[in-house]
Parts: structure tokens; sequence; C-alpha cells
């Protein structure tokens, strides 16, 4: 049985506890901006290694990891991603996507446990016939844990 609760809202809502606090004390960082922190070195190559992946990028907050995952896969400007109205990219990332990527957001609304209804998202994607009188939906944006 679990005796720990932890709160997955925000990435800074759990606080650290004094073992998490003593090891980031001791970690062995430098600048991690010129590639020579061995710590972050270290967290992604096992990030890629779990993921399956060729390699992998730390960054320091939800909000940041949301923007560039989003700009990664929308990458022209005026593109669209569909998005649930309870969202963290939509309701608590003032906007980032539109403004620093151009990224058009196309609300669905969420159910009541966070999930979208698979027909709403499809009914929602637009079809690349009409990409000169609209946006090009690039992009549909599901969450593993839902902000309410």
């Amino acid at each position: 049985m679990a005796t720990k609760v932890v709160d997955l809202r925000s990435d800074t809502v759990t606080k650290p506890s004094e073992a998490m606090r003593a090891a980031m004390a001791a970690a062995d960082v430098e600048d991690d901006i010129l590639g020579s922190d061995p710590t972050a070195r270290r967290f992604e190559a096992e990030m890629a290694r779990i993921m399956g992946k060729e390699a992998a990028l730390f960054v320091p907050s939800g909000t940041m990891a949301n923007l560039i995952s989003v700009l990664a896969h929308c990458d022209t400007r005026g593109s669209e991603a569909i998005l649930g109205d309870n969202s963290h990219i939509h309701v608590y990332e003032h906007g980032g996507i539109s403004t620093l990527g151009g990224v058009h957001p196309r609300i669905v609304a969420n159910n009541a446990d966070g999930t979208m209804d698979i027909d709403k998202i499809v009914a929602a994607i637009r079809s690349p016939d009409g990409s000169l009188y609209y946006p090009t939906t690039r992009l549909i944006c599901l969450e593993n844990t839902q902000g309410k």
C-alpha cells in the first residue's frame, strides 16, 4: 500500500524530500548550456535509453517541455494543434504555442476524467484540402495527467 502521495498537477507542487535535497546538493554539475553538465548528460542518456530514442533533452519545466514538443511537431507557422479544453497547454501556458510558434489551438471538450471522445477529435481534424482557407491540423495533444 502506498503511503506517500505525489501530486502531479504541476512540476512545482510536490516539494523535494530531505534525501532529494541532499542528492541535488551533492550532484556533480557544470554548465548545461555548454553541454558540460555530467548529471544532465547522464539523465538525458538514461531517458533516451528508457524511451528507446536516440537522444533526450532535459528542460526545467513542464511548460517548456510542452512548448518544445508542440513546436517540434508544428514546424510550420499557421499549423493547428487539437487540445483538450482543460489541458495545461490551453489553460495554464499563456498562449505560448500561438505567441511563439504561430500555432492555432483547436479545442475539444474534455470528459470529466480528462479524456476526450475520439469522435470529437476526429471531427476536429481539418482536411488538408482546405488548407488555403484554414490551418492544417498537425498535432493532437493528449495529457496523461489532467489539470483539474
